[in-house]
Order: structure tokens, then sequence, then C-alpha cells
């Protein structure tokens, strides 16, 4: 009876055991984000900023006056650059590729300054998200630039921001497509004013770690580092879309 006993519990630890194992497998893992490329004073924590820094959740980056920051997500969703008198922290950051198509969970919050990203292009599941003081950026593959103030600009793709309003908790969506931007001193969107320079990235300048090498993204962009955006409050709020 001892035996059968002990054979029993045996039998169900080994199961437990093995639950164990698959889940740990089937969990989604722990991204990592590369430092490739730094200018002026900027700091990863409370360390200075070098090229091959690594950069996972938790991570706050901080760039100074005159200074940039340029991040390569790899899988979790391609290259982000950290623009002068800006801080952004790395909130989530996974990767789970154990199922049929790879899913990514990348989010990051603006608190201060300006961003651009090219996202590679993402499947149905995954999730980037760039969260400001005012609401939240959710893409899925595109080139835009985003301002702690909720201003966005959207070069390449699609994003759709979610604003909430302060004092009653009422959010509002808006979907901004190529060449369009968002105006939180309107709320809406508008087209980018004529003149306006758009993002570019440059896989020589950071090591054939580009967007080139992400499907369905960057296609067509100008050589050269990235380029500066400034945004400009459209003249007339009420322009039409496209």
């Amino acid at each position: 009876m001892n035996y059968f006993g002990r054979f029993s519990r045996t039998v169900c630890l080994g199961a437990m055991v093995s639950l164990a194992v698959n889940l740990a497998v089937a969990a989604p893992q722990a991204g990592r984000a590369k430092v490739v490329q730094v200018s002026g004073s900027a700091y990863v924590g409370s360390t200075a900023a070098t090229v091959g820094n690594e950069v996972g959740a938790g991570s706050i980056i901080k760039a100074g006056p005159a200074a940039e920051v340029v991040l390569n997500l790899g899988s979790n969703g391609g290259l982000t650059r950290i623009m002068e008198d800006s801080v952004v922290t790395i909130d989530q950051l996974t990767v789970d590729g154990t199922g049929s198509e790879k899913v990514v969970n990348t989010v990051m919050t603006l608190k201060s300054g300006k961003l651009e990203s090219q996202v590679s292009r993402l499947s149905k599941n995954s999730k980037y998200i760039v969260q400001t003081p005012s609401g939240s950026i959710s893409v899925k593959g595109t080139l835009f630039t985003a301002y702690a103030t909720g201003a966005v600009l959207v070069w390449e793709g699609t994003v759709e921001v979610t604003v909430k309003d302060p004092q009653t908790g009422r959010e509002t969506k808006y979907t901004i497509s190529a060449n369009q931007l968002f105006d939180p001193n309107i709320p809406g969107v508008a087209l980018i004013p004529a003149g306006t320079g758009a993002p570019a990235f440059a896989a020589s300048r950071l090591g054939g770690m580009g967007p080139g090498a992400g499907a369905g993204s960057g296609g067509g962009l100008a050589a050269g580092s990235v380029g500066v955006s400034v945004f400009v409050q459209p003249t007339s709020p009420t322009q039409p879309a496209p």
C-alpha cells in the first residue's frame, strides 16, 4: 500500500515539474534593447550612456541639452531616437516566440521631451505603446515623432492616439495616417505643415542594425542620421485630413 502511495506521489510530482518546465518555456522572454548611438551628455540610469549599453524593462534614459541617444530595440520594434532634454522609461519589453508568430510587448513612457521611432512591422497580437502625460500612442509598424506634450507626427503607416480627459477621465481615440499629425491643442488631426523634416535612420551608421533589417519597414528612407523634426502648430486647425 505504501508502495502505491509513494508511486502516486512520485507521478504527481513529476507531472508538476513537467508543467512548470513547459510554462517556463512558454512564458514570454525578457527583451533587450541596445544603445547604438550617443551624442552629448546622456544617461542610462545614473551611468553615462555609451554605445553597447543594454537596456531592459525598468531602465530610465535621459538625454541632456544638445544630446541624443539611439536605441535598437531588436525584436521589440526597431529604432528609437531619444532627443535632447528628454526622459524616457522602458516599462515593458518582452518577446514570445513559442507560437506560430512572434509576439512582442513594448511599452515606454515619454516623460518629457521628444522621441522619434521607426517601428518594424509587428504581428497582430503584438503591442508597441508610447505613453505620454496626456495619453498613449499605439503602433503596429510605422515611422513617427512623439512629444511629451501629446503631439504626434506620422510619416509612414498609421498610429492610434488615445487622449484621456484629466477631469472626466473620458478617453477619446484618434487615428493618424501618413503625413498627418495629432495636435493636442485642437485636439484633432491635421496635415503635417510643409517643410517639416521627417526622421531618417541609416543602417550604415548604426552598425548594420537599421530598420532595413526588418520586413516591411524603412523602404525609401534617405541615408544619413536621424533627421530633426520640429512640431509646428497648423495654421488652420480645421484643415481637412487627406
